[in-house]
């Protein structure tokens, strides 16, 4: 990790991270925390870390769209309390799981092609287990 990969992780920490909880928290109606494998984000280049825009947009549509009702918060508040993000270079380690309050997601934003879950995948998962 050099010093463009440490700078951006910083920024995402501190400014891009509790942003996108608290948006999380405004549509979900309780907090939902995020927990982010830095290290795997920062082992290759920025490109990984750059690409959690990305992966944020999918995970705010994904939790609107469970919670489109009260029915929906309330199932997601007893199945889900974190979200914890690890990246990967492998397409095939690519993975999704709600256990214990967790959605642990494993994405491949790191190499020559870009694999992460869409929002409708994770919709169609997780509405699975409510």
């Amino acid at each position: 990790m050099g010093l463009a990969e440490k700078r951006l992780a910083e920024n995402i920490k501190v400014e891009k991270l509790p942003a996108f909880e608290s948006k999380l928290n405004e549509i979900a109606g309780y907090p939902i925390k995020v927990n982010i494998d830095w290290a795997t984000f920062t082992a290759y280049d920025e490109y990984p870390l750059s690409r959690l825009d990305i992966v944020f947009d999918d995970l705010g549509s994904f939790v609107k769209k469970i919670c489109a009702d009260d029915m929906g918060k309330e199932a997601l508040k007893e199945k889900m309390e974190i979200i914890s993000l690890v990246n990967t270079d492998s397409r095939d380690a690519v993975t999704m799981e709600l256990k214990n309050k967790t959605l642990a997601l494993t994405v491949q934003l790191a190499g020559s092609s870009f694999t992460s879950q869409t929002d409708s995948q994770l919709v169609g998962y997780v509405e699975k287990l409510l």
